[in-house]
């Protein structure tokens, strides 16, 4: 089943950005010139982003290392299951910002215009990073409104969720309805794009309760 998420109005933050590049590591600020090439930057990250997402979520049974969707989708992990092993209901979300940016990004580093697209390239992933967490957030004020309680966020390729068995989880998500395919190494395209899984739980977990949040 399919959900709509609106990501399309996320701003992009100078100090993640700052935080990014590494200044927030120590007491060391950019001078004014610094800051404003930073900010100008960011100004053209703004206007080269194209934020999208797009959310399925299924009931799920887990056993041992298996997490099992209703339509036949499987997540072999120990750490997934883990993490949902209380769920009755799992998202999957995947988000990009397009590829306007990093096109940006690589015509600065082949004009040797390197501190820019170091700029450039921080900001797309900020920008990636507010997307997904903006996705994470409506699923969870959804789910509170009916008294359920969402997990963190697992991706593929973190611990043993393999990033090969990425291919699966995106064909079951329709990632390619936003844009996002895989490269050979199945790293996601758009660069800077995110996908991950959300598990659900019951709060009041009444026998009562736990039928009417399965139906």
């Amino acid at each position: 089943m399919r959900m709509n998420i609106n990501v399309s109005n996320i701003k992009i933050s100078y100090e993640d950005v700052l935080q990014r590049l590494g200044y927030l590591k120590t007491s060391e600020r950019p001078d004014q010139k610094l800051e404003t090439e930073i900010k100008e930057c960011i100004e053209t990250a703004q206007k080269l982003i194209a934020p999208k997402a797009v959310i399925a979520f299924e009931n799920i049974t887990v056993s041992g290392s298996i997490v099992a969707f209703e339509n036949g989708y499987k997540i072999e992990s120990s750490q997934v299951a883990k993490l949902l092993k209380d769920c009755f209901k799992a998202y999957g979300v995947a988000v990009t910002i397009g590829p306007a940016l990093e096109k940006k990004r690589n015509e600065f580093i082949a004009q040797k215009e390197t501190f820019k697209a170091v700029i450039l390239d921080a900001a797309g992933a900020v920008a990636a990073e507010e997307a997904v967490s903006t996705a994470n957030k409506q699923i969870t004020e959804f789910e509170r409104t009916h008294n359920n309680k969402t997990s963190k966020r697992f991706s593929a390729g973190y611990g043993d969720w393999l990033l090969a068995k990425q291919k699966e989880f995106l064909e079951w998500l329709g990632a390619a309805n936003i844009g996002i395919r895989l490269n050979n190494s199945f790293q996601m395209q758009p660069e800077k794009s995110v996908s991950a899984v959300i598990g659900v739980k019951v709060v009041i977990a009444s026998p009562e309760r736990a039928r009417q949040s399965r139906t």
